[in-house]
């Protein structure tokens, strides 16, 4: 039975967050996880079953922090576009910073997975549709698959960033991956958005 202790749970998931600051989640063991936070693997099977729940509860902590991060740094912006813009950065420069953490949250969802975290897995998606929406609103969306393109964009600046954390694009990207996600951005922005007829608009609004 698990001990109701959010001190040693902390101190668990603190030792776990360090060892994937240092190497790939596959590479981790309970008892690594043990051996850091210095109490006995038993103690850590009392709060999660096995290394998937553990890693799960890291995952779904990591995925607020990005979420909470891109409404609070979205929630003044009227542009939607702009808002998906910030957003797009906002995701690759957090993954450039936590490139092993990026690596646990994106690369695939937990085999064993409740409804709700289920849900909590794509909140990320959830944001991108509010914003997408909102550009229909303004008439300045030029698909027809709010879900389809919303799900292009994350997956494909997921994309750009998971080839340069394991370096599988050109070398000059490696440590210059900014240049990459960046065009990556403003070129499906062009393709999905007509960002120059919603600046008129807002140019005529301000005129009368």
């Amino acid at each position: 039975m698990r001990l109701p202790n959010l001190e040693i749970e902390n101190k668990i998931l603190d030792a776990a967050i360090e060892l994937l600051s240092e190497k790939e989640s596959s590479e981790i063991t309970m008892r690594d996880v043990a051996k850091k936070c210095s109490v006995s693997a038993t103690l850590i099977y009392s709060y999660y079953k096995d290394k998937d729940e553990l890693f799960l509860k890291i995952t779904l902590l990591f995925l607020r922090e990005l979420s909470e991060k891109i409404e609070e740094q979205t929630k003044e912006i009227i542009s939607p576009v702009e808002k998906i813009r910030t957003t797009l950065k906002i995701y690759s420069l957090w993954s450039f910073e936590k490139p092993k953490i990026a690596l646990l949250v994106f690369s695939k969802i937990a085999k064993k997975i409740g409804d709700e975290d289920f849900m909590n897995f794509f909140s990320l998606n959830s944001i991108f549709e509010r914003f997408v929406s909102e550009c229909e609103e303004k008439k300045i969306y030029k698909g027809t698959d709010i879900q389809l393109d919303s799900a292009i964009l994350i997956s494909g600046i997921w994309g750009c960033v998971e080839s340069i954390i394991n370096k599988r694009t050109y070398p000059v990207f490696w440590n210059e991956g900014k240049i990459l996600t960046d065009r990556f951005i403003e070129t499906m922005i062009a393709s999905l958005f007509d960002e120059k007829k919603f600046k008129i608009k807002s140019k005529s609004r301000k005129q009368k």
